[in-house]
């Protein structure tokens, strides 16, 4: 017991500790966001938005929308879909008419041999992008502000050896519980790492809500096909770029994904998913275990038979949880009316530290309604049944 009680105290040393450091990475990374955005060329690149769908989903239509509503001059739009039972073929289809000068196609079916869906329809709209000097991959489930695209192409052209901008983003939930934790994940978890972790180390990885691309930089690793069968693709991606002498940039542009799970099950079932994932692709992502303080301040509790310093501490590391998230919410992602929720992190916190200990059991994971199992080298093959 006397170990487990020196581990918990560490465990709860390094979550205080890494609570402040991601507070001030994000305070940072808000100032820079509030600076103006790198000047665009006379004639700035051409851009080929690549959306791949799959389903109709409540926040689709807007999210759509908010990408025919960028301020960007040379702009084409492709979106795509597995064929036209997809409900979500529907979309830009029935806005064609409201937005009648944006250049927009809809492709359908998708590339054969790819283990990866989503990167199967990319293949086949980077194929009829042949005029784009740069391709911005984004997920349907993603909103932008009006000048999104002028920061991030400034950004990606504002250095000649920079081969990859990708975004942060923070979430919206849209539904009951389930969508409630995922998007505290997000902005509690997920974006405060990726601002520290960008913060301390030179990028070599891109995240998947956004990722903007020179078409020199995917030439020089094969195109989208090098990434037809790894799940992780995003994470490749940048991976990929980086090894070949490119720079990885984060953006000081936001995005905003909708969180649309129904139920505590999906959110359980998605984070399973990203856990197994990162642990295949980067292992080094097993160390988050150090950082889940409440979990760590309970088992300190247990193991020192409940002693009143015990009980104090879980206390700090409560109040240190929730004052992270609530700036965070407020302060960088200008989310404060989810400031509501904050009650729930410490909940969230502890549903993922069991998903950490059940993405150890096992390599097979869910996307999209398959259930594909992770090869080593991050390749993915899909499982009957």
């Amino acid at each position: 017991m006397r170990v487990l009680e020196l581990l918990s105290a560490a465990g709860v040393i390094c979550s205080l500790a890494y609570y402040v450091a991601a507070s001030l990475a994000a305070r940072s990374f808000a100032r820079r966001a509030r600076a103006q955005a790198p000047a665009l060329p006379k004639l700035p690149p051409r851009v080929a938005i690549l959306k791949p769908l799959h389903g109709l989903t409540q926040s689709l239509v807007e999210n759509v929308i908010s990408y025919l509503e960028l301020s960007y001059p040379r702009l084409d739009y492709f979106f795509s879909v597995e064929g036209y039972d997809d409900a979500a073929a529907q979309v830009p289809a029935a806005l064609r008419a409201r937005y009648q000068f944006a250049n927009l196609t809809l492709v359908v079916g998708e590339e054969p041999d790819c283990a990866n869906r989503k990167i199967a329809k990319v293949i086949r709209m980077a194929e009829r992008a042949d005029k784009a000097e740069v391709f911005v991959l984004s997920d349907a489930d993603v909103s932008v502000e009006r000048d999104h695209l002028i920061r991030v192409i400034g950004e990606l052209i504002a250095d000649e050896k920079i081969g990859i901008v990708t975004c942060a983003y923070r979430a919206r939930p849209l539904g009951p519980l389930g969508s409630r934790l995922e998007a505290l994940f997000v902005n509690t978890d997920f974006a405060p790492q990726v601002m520290l972790s960008a913060a301390i180390e030179p990028m070599r990885h891109a995240l998947g809500a956004t990722i903007a691309v020179r078409r020199a930089t995917l030439d020089a690793i094969g195109g989208f096909r090098a990434l037809k069968d790894l799940l992780a693709d995003d994470f490749y991606l940048g991976r990929m770029a980086a090894e070949r002498g490119w720079k990885v940039r984060l953006s000081d542009s936001l995005v905003t994904v909708a969180c649309e799970e129904r139920s505590v099950a999906e959110f359980w079932n998605h984070q399973l998913r990203w856990a197994r994932t990162y642990r295949t692709v980067r292992p080094v992502s097993l160390a988050t275990i150090a950082i889940h303080g409440p979990s760590w301040a309970l088992m300190l509790i247990i193991s020192s038979a409940i002693s009143p310093l015990s009980l104090v501490v879980l206390g700090i590391v409560l109040a240190a949880r929730c004052a992270m998230a609530a700036f965070l919410l407020v302060r960088v992602l200008k989310l404060p009316e989810f400031v509501r929720d904050v009650w729930l992190v410490p909940i969230k916190d502890l549903l993922m530290t069991g998903i950490w200990f059940a993405s150890l059991a096992g390599n097979s994971v869910m996307w999209a309604g398959r259930r594909y199992r992770i090869m080593r080298g991050g390749a993915m093959r899909e499982l009957a049944g």
